[in-house]
């Protein structure tokens, strides 16, 4: 069907057509540049060697839990036959601690107990339990004392 006048006026046809053809130009820019896509490394390379670490153990997990809880002192007794804690092992392990200590976790399968505190363990309780128990000191570096307060005073 042909109409006996034109729709659309040249007036308006050249804005239109100029229009269209900016937006193509406009759509164009604005895809990402190839060259730099492809010179990404891809993340599922071959080459790149996979490091994992190595699973901690329950232990190791325990003492990572009290140095996170920021303790002073940790302390770890064992049996000195590497045998699990027997009843009587626990009741002398539990009369020989002082009451500063703030944390107690039984670890590596009952092997272990694990002592957090922020005070030292007074001298005679230490004794007694190295005596029947193995003893480690896993205690982070204590700091030196620091210089009083007020030096200019002599």
């Amino acid at each position: 069907m042909i109409l006996p006048y034109d729709p659309l006026p040249s007036i308006i046809k050249q804005p239109l057509a100029l229009s269209f053809c900016l937006g193509i130009l406009f759509l164009a820019g604005c895809t990402p540049n190839q060259r730099i896509m492809e010179s990404a490394p891809s993340p599922s390379s071959a080459d790149s060697p996979t490091v994992e670490k190595p699973a901690k153990t329950a232990f190791e997990t325990d003492v990572e839990a009290m140095r996170t809880a920021d303790f002073r002192y940790i302390y770890v007794f064992r049996r000195k036959d590497g045998q699990p804690f027997i009843e009587d092992d626990k009741r002398l392990l539990g009369s020989g601690m002082p009451a500063e200590v703030n944390r107690r976790k039984l670890s590596d399968e009952g092997r272990a107990l694990i002592v957090g505190s922020n005070f030292p363990m007074p001298d005679e309780d230490m004794e007694m339990l190295t005596d029947n128990f193995a003893f480690q000191d896993l205690s982070m570096p204590q700091p030196a004392e620091s210089p009083q307060a007020n030096n200019n005073v002599q």
